[in-house]
Order: structure tokens, then C-alpha cells, then sequence
């Protein structure tokens, strides 16, 4: 017989280091861990620890799942679907039956599935300390750093006021009256890596209310992390038995720190400078550093400090994105979520009760959280209408930060753990934190668009700057370094004058990896950048567009930005840089290969509410290795193909522009169907007057030539689009809308397969069309016209 009553007894309090009499358990204990079978041993596998261990984790995921599949269309966060599986499974539900609950969890189980847990759990608050910026203290405005310092002051004044209130006006169970304390703190905390991942899945990182809401729980955040320490440290001096080593323990904490920031993290950037610039970390790094993880969590054992204290601090010391910190969460973060993190689900499921709730103790703890989560949003509030952000951006910014997930049930169960709350106040605080996110997630879903700020947005095309002799503002996006050239190219094909000369934005595309914090940098060109790795790529784009602004002194202006973040939502920056430049026309690059995805992702959000023109780039010149090296070109011949609506007028008017170059030659093609009612609407009177005012412009510039084709159907157009192919062209322009039911495209829409770049520039694009131009595929500003009417879109 073996006793378990030493584990059960220390686990109470393991992280205040008490004795606390726990129950004991007295069982018969077998070595052998993997079952025989039910045919050769006709043993049940339920008894032995590897298959009960794999049954707990496969049904807490399978339910997760499907929870996941049917709250996620409704805007719910992942946490919510895994909180869900793990109190299905446990007492509140399924549990209810003895039988059941008593072979998924015996007790004897308990210590390994305790042990899984806080390995996943120290693992993911390692992850938690990669993806979190400490340089956000330092750019974080007074916005975010008021509401953060308030947003934690002020609910846990109000909570400790109501403690004092209740206690001496409220019968309850001693019990309750001595936790309601802690609860009061744990209601005030705001975890930066829950708000990172509701604004994750709701794609709002890059979004006003999104930076201000991670700054501001960072901000939080710290504010909680330093009071844990400080009540720590004050519970250590009230402990006469720890007297005599009040300080050993801070020392060794502070002793860990220095190590981790004077030895560990110069090593990881030794690691970065070995890893060459665009390849995989050497596994043997990775190796190292996951083994540094169980080598402080052992010390910090040893010691008497949490694990967990050790582990974000450890991830805090990770040099932030690429290469390393990237290579990290790529290799652990699916193992950890896919298989650590369901023992903490299934842990916290287990301890869940809701049956035991008594209405009693429910209402007061109700009054504890509803005051939390209100001192929280009026903690929002003041700041952010003092700094005048808008009434409704400052709730949802309340209302986001009062959610908790993950990290603050994590606190619960620790609080639970250390027998300072019951299990039915645990149960209460983890329902209220799963209905809160839930109501929280749909809210913001519902009321918070970004696209919003970009509706009642000036009319910004390239016609509109046609007509009027003023700069051409063009927002350039840079996803990889050989697009550089073509997009000069297209830049210096667009005659820049001291009439009309052209302002360059640049925005180099970065996609967010191993951070949590979306990064968006203004560069100053003519600053020195440092020379790392991870500036090589930025130094040589603003080098070349440099070299392009030297070439066009005084007509030519350029600024550059650099946009880290989630593919999912750059185009919140894309379009926050359109806005305040008044661009009237944005170039973004299209990929078709599998690896473009993400880049496709973003043209196709940038195409829905772009605040101007939209230019969409396949660049069929790019070599295998990048470059960044200019070409001369002595002529530089473009090709515009007409069809019918306002893309193809935008398109018109930017070739019409191209064309009072003196490198530039123009060919102009445009279709004419033969039909009957060809030129009776609206839209054909409007094609036939831009096409005279272009045939007026160009009347004299032998550079141009215009011609005419007479289609009947749709495969004639096909046939004239292949033709052009022998041609050597440089440049092709086409609109990315047409009427899909005139003659002259009818029957094309079934062969378009990217609806980015529509059907007529998915032709020119595809393996079959020989030529080797690039394609810039035009749309017009959505809003500016065409209200209804969406040709191909």
C-alpha cells in the first residue's frame, strides 16, 4: 500500500510553502503505468496512468473542438471553447454521474495531471513573456498610461471599499468573509495576454481601440505583478516562522534576474548573429533554450519562487521578433496549446462546481465582480474622454479590458489552491469570467468597426488629380525586397514634375512573429539605420527609394514606414497612412503562389474599404534571389487595356499621366462591342468622354498609340488579350471591374480564378499569356462612385 497523503497535503499551498493538512488517500499502488489490453491482461486501461492520462486530454480537446466549431462563427475566443470542455467534463456536468466522474478522475490520477498542468502552464507563461514587449514602457503615450494606472486603481479601491462594507453589513460563511480580499485583487488585475488574444481573433491589433487596449493592459498588467510582489513580500515579514530569511528570497530573485540579463539573454543573441539572414534557427538553439526553461524552473524551486515568476521572466529576456523569439513560438506554441494546456482545462474543470453555488454566496461575489468590472470601465472612461477618444471607442476599450481568460483563472486556481477561496467562489469567478469574455467578445464584434474611418472619406482618385495640376500622393506596399524595382520603375514611369510632382509613401509589410505587440515605425531616410539582421531588408528598400528620390530632386518626395503585423490586419495600417497622407492611389503586390496566402489576405481586405484608388502589382520580372538594384531604362513601354466602367477610366487617366513622359511609350487598346444597345448607358457615355479627353491630351505625342477592336462575344476578347502577348512590353494597365453581362465579357467570368485581380487581369496574368510585363491592376476609389452597382466585384 502506498500513502498519497503527503502530496494532497503539500499541493494546498505549495507556492507559500505551508503544511496544510489535506486528505488521505490510501489506495493499492502498481508500478506498471501502460495497460496489458483488454484481450491478453483483460485489464481496464482506465487503471493504469499513461491511458487515463491520454483519455482526459483527447476528450477535454474533442470537446473543446467542438465547442470551438459551433461559438467561433459567433465571434467567441478559443479560451471560452476550452474552458467549456473542461467543465463539461467535470462534476458540473458529466461529473454529476459518480460513476463517470470517478473513472475519468480517481484520485490517484490527480498528481500527474497536476504535474502535466504546471508544465504547460510554465511553458505558456514563457510564451507569454516572448510575445510581450517591455519597450512598450517606453512608447507607450499618456493615453495608455493613464488609463492602465487607473484601470487597476481604481476597481481595487472600489473592491477593497465594498470588502469593508459587506463584511460589516453582510452575514456569511467565515470562509467567504476571509477571501474577500483576494478576490477583490484578483477582479482588479488586467492580463496583457488575454487582451491579445480576444483582439487576435477579432483582428482589431492593428485598430485604434486595439493599440490603445494592449498598452493599456500592459500598463495594468505591470501595475499587478508589482502588488503581488509587494503583498508577497509584506506576508513574508508577518510570518514569524520566515523571519530569520525575510530577505533570501528577494535576493535570489534578484540574483536570477541579473543572471538571465547578464549571461542567458547576451547568449541568445550570440545565437541570433550565428543564424545567417532568411534561414531556420539551428534546432540546437532551440534545444538550449527549452532546457533553460526546466533549469530555472528547478532553481526557482529550490529557492522557494514560483516557477511561474521564472518562466516570463525568462521569456521578458528573448530578444523580441525574428529570428529566434519567432523560431520559439513556431516550434512550442502549437505543442503547448495542443497538448500541455488541455491538463490545465481539464484541472480547472474538474475543481468546477457549479451545482454547489449557493444563491447566497453567488449574489455577494456577484457584487464583488459586477463592481470590478465597473470601477474598470469607469477607469477607461475618465482618461479616454479627457484625451477626447470617442464615448463608444472609451467603453469598448472598458468592457475589453475588465475580460479574463486564461492567465486570470490561472490566478484563481493558484488563490484555490492555497485554500484561500472554496470551491464554490472559484466555480462563481470562473463562470462570471467565461460569461463576461463571452458578452465582452460579442459586443465588440457588433459595435466596433474600424472600417468606419474610412466612409465619409474625401473622393481621392487619379482622375480627380488628372484635372487639377497638384502632387499625386501614391502609398507604395512592400511585401518582399525584388518588388522594389518594378515599383520604382512604375513610380518614375509616372512623371514626376515641378507642376505635378509625386509624394512616395512606403510601407514595408512585415509580418508579425514571436511579439505580441504590432509595431508601426516612421523612418527618418536620411538617419543612419543600425546594421543588424533584422535591418538589413529595411536599409536596403529605404536605399533604394532614396537613390529614386535623389534621381527626381524636387519633384519627388519620399517617406518610408515600417508596419509589423498579423497579414490578417495590416491593412488597418495601410489605410490609417492612406488617410492621413491623402493618397489617391495605393500599390500592393500580388503573390499567386502558395506562399502568397497571407499577401492575398491582404489585398483582398484592402480592396473591400480602401479609402482611395487601389493599384494591385503582379510583378513578373522578379529574379530568384531578391534585388533591390535599379534598372536604367532609356524606354519604358506600357500597354493599357479598355474594357467599359470607372476601373478602366482610373486606369486610363494613370496611363494618360504616363504618358506626357518622355521615356514612356503607350499603347492604348480599347474593346467596342458589336452589339445591339453598345453605347446607350450611362457608363458607355462616361467610357466614350474619358476616351476623348485622353485622345485630346495625347494628339500631339507621337509616343502614343490608340487603337480600336470590334468584339462580338467574349471569346473574341480573349483572342485580342492573347495577341498583345508577343508584344515586349513593360508595364500593362487593365482595370479590375467590368459589366460581366455586356457582349464584349461575356462568358469570361468562369475562367477568372483570383477574384483580387478580376477577370480580364487574371487573363493577363495566367501561365497562358506569354508576354513577361507586369500587370497593375486599377479599382477605383468604391465610394466614390458606383454606390451600387459592383461589376465583377
Amino acid at each position: 500500500m502506498q500513502s498519497f497523503s503527503g502530496y494532497f497535503a503539500s499541493r494546498g499551498n505549495q507556492s507559500l510553502g505551508k503544511d496544510l493538512k489535506g486528505p488521505e488517500i490510501c489506495e493499492e499502488f502498481k508500478l506498471k503505468i501502460i495497460s496489458s489490453g483488454i484481450f491478453i491482461g483483460r485489464e481496464n486501461p482506465t487503471h493504469f496512468s499513461l491511458p487515463l492520462l491520454m483519455l482526459q486530454l483527447g476528450l477535454v480537446s474533442l470537446l473543446s473542438s467542438t465547442f470551438h466549431f459551433f461559438l467561433k462563427p459567433l465571434g467567441q475566443p478559443k479560451f471560452i471553447s476550452d474552458l467549456l470542455g473542461g467543465i463539461v467534463l467535470g462534476p458540473s456536468v458529466f461529473g454529476r454521474n459518480k460513476a463517470f466522474g470517478k473513472m475519468l478522475y480517481p484520485d490517484k490520477s490527480v498528481m500527474i495531471l497536476d504535474v502535466y498542468e504546471m508544465l504547460g502552464v510554465v511553458t505558456f507563461n514563457f510564451l507569454v513573456g516572448v510575445r510581450t514587449e517591455l519597450t512598450l514602457l517606453k512608447k507607450a503615450g499618456s493615453l495608455p498610461i493613464a488609463i492602465g494606472l487607473t484601470a487597476f486603481a481604481l476597481p481595487l479601491l472600489i473592491t477593497r471599499t465594498m470588502v469593508i462594507l459587506v463584511r460589516a453589513n453582510a452575514n456569511m460563511e467565515q470562509k467567504l468573509y476571509n477571501s474577500l480580499p483576494v478576490v477583490a485583487y484578483l477582479e482588479s488585475m488586467t492580463n496583457y495576454q488575454v487582451i491579445f488574444t480576444i483582439l487576435s481573433e477579432h483582428r482589431l491589433l492593428n485598430s485604434q481601440l486595439g493599440r490603445v487596449a494592449l498598452s493599456s493592459s500592459f500598463i495594468s498588467g505591470i501595475c499587478g505583478w508589482l502588488a503581488v510582489m509587494i503583498i508577497r513580500l509584506v506576508n513574508d515579514t508577518k510570518d514569524s516562522d520566515q523571519s530569520h530569511h525575510l530577505f533570501a528570497r528577494p535576493l535570489c530573485q534578484l540574483a536570477m534576474i541579473l543572471v538571465i540579463l547578464y549571461a542567458i539573454r547576451p547568449m541568445m543573441f550570440w545565437m541570433i548573429r550565428r543564424t545567417p539572414e532568411g534561414k531556420t534557427v539551428r534546432q540546437s538553439y532551440i534545444c538550449t533554450i527549452t532546457l533553460l526553461i526546466f533549469a530555472l524552473t528547478l532553481y526557482s524551486q529550490v529557492l522557494g519562487i514560483h516557477p511561474l515568476f521564472t518562466s516570463i521572466i525568462l521569456g521578458l529576456a528573448m530578444p523580441e521578433g525574428p529570428p529566434l523569439a519567432s523560431a520559439l513560438v513556431e516550434k512550442l506554441d502549437c505543442f503547448v496549446s495542443a497538448v500541455l494546456l488541455p491538463s490545465f482545462v481539464a484541472n480547472v474543470g474538474r475543481k468546477v462546481n457549479v451545482n454547489n453555488i449557493s444563491f447566497k454566496s453567488f449574489g455577494i461575489m456577484e457584487f464583488f465582480i459586477f463592481f470590478g468590472y465597473l470601477g474598470k470601465i469607469i477607469g477607461c472612461l475618465i482618461p479616454s474622454l479627457y484625451w477626447q477618444l470617442a464615448f463608444m471607442d472609451s467603453f469598448l476599450l472598458g468592457l475589453l479590458l475588465s475580460c479574463q481568460g486564461l492567465l486570470d483563472i490561472q490566478f484563481f486556481s493558484e488563490a484555490f489552491q492555497s485554500e484561500h477561496m472554496s470551491e464554490e467562489m472559484f466555480s462563481t469567478m470562473v463562470i462570471m469570467a467565461i460569461l463576461n469574455s463571452a458578452i465582452v467578445s460579442t459586443l465588440v464584434k457588433r459595435l466596433y468597426n474600424p472600417s468606419r474611418r474610412y466612409l465619409a472619406y474625401k473622393r481621392r482618385t487619379i482622375i480627380e488629380h488628372s484635372n487639377q495640376r497638384m502632387e499625386l500622393r501614391i502609398l507604395v506596399c512592400i511585401h518582399r525586397e525584388d518588388n522594389v524595382a518594378t515599383m520604382v520603375d512604375i513610380l518614375e514611369a509616372s512623371n514626376p514634375t515641378r507642376e505635378s510632382p509625386i509624394g512616395v509613401y512606403v510601407l514595408d509589410m512585415v509580418e508579425l512573429v514571436g511579439r505580441a505587440m504590432p509595431l508601426f515605425i516612421t523612418h527618418k531616410l536620411h538617419k543612419k539605420i543600425p546594421s543588424t539582421a533584422s535591418t538589413t531588408r529595411t536599409r536596403a528598400i529605404i536605399g533604394a527609394f532614396l537613390q529614386f528620390e535623389e534621381r527626381n530632386r524636387g519633384v519627388v518626395s519620399v517617406q518610408c514606414f515600417t508596419s509589423i503585423a498579423p497579414y490578417k490586419t495590416v491593412h488597418d495600417d495601410i489605410f490609417a497612412v492612406a488617410l492621413e497622407k491623402q493618397t489617391a492611389l495605393v500599390i500592393i503586390p500580388y503573390n499567386n503562389t502558395s506562399a502568397g496566402h497571407s499577401i492575398r489576405t491582404v489585398n483582398s481586405n484592402v480592396i473591400k474599404t480602401a479609402p482611395c484608388s487601389i493599384g494591385i502589382l503582379v510583378d513578373r520580372t522578379m529574379l530568384e534571389e531578391c534585388r533591390v538594384v535599379l534598372r536604367s531604362w532609356s524606354v519604358f513601354y506600357a500597354c493599357m487595356v479598355f474594357i467599359n466602367g470607372p476601373d478602366d477610366r482610373e486606369a486610363l487617366a494613370y496611363a494618360t499621366r504616363m504618358s506626357d513622359h518622355p521615356g514612356v511609350s503607350l499603347k492604348v487598346v480599347r474593346f467596342i462591342s458589336v452589339g445591339p444597345g453598345a453605347g446607350d448607358s450611362i457608363e458607355d457615355r462616361l467610357d466614350q468622354e474619358a476616351v476623348n479627353q485622353f485622345k485630346v491630351n495625347t494628339i500631339n505625342n507621337n509616343r502614343v498609340v490608340y487603337s480600336e477592336e470590334l468584339v462580338a462575344e467574349g471569346m473574341d476578347t480573349i483572342r485580342v488579350l492573347k495577341s498583345l502577348s508577343g508584344a515586349s512590353y513593360d508595364l500593362m494597365l487593365v482595370g479590375r471591374r467590368h459589366d460581366d453581362g455586356s457582349a464584349v465579357m461575356s462568358g469570361m467570368a468562369e475562367w477568372s480564378e483570383s477574384k483580387e485581380l478580376g477577370t480580364v487581369g487574371d487573363i493577363l496574368t495566367s501561365s497562358d499569356f506569354e508576354s513577361k510585363a507586369s500587370v497593375l491592376v486599377v479599382q477605383q476609389y468604391a465610394s466614390a462612385v458606383w454606390p451600387v452597382l459592383e461589376f465583377g466585384a
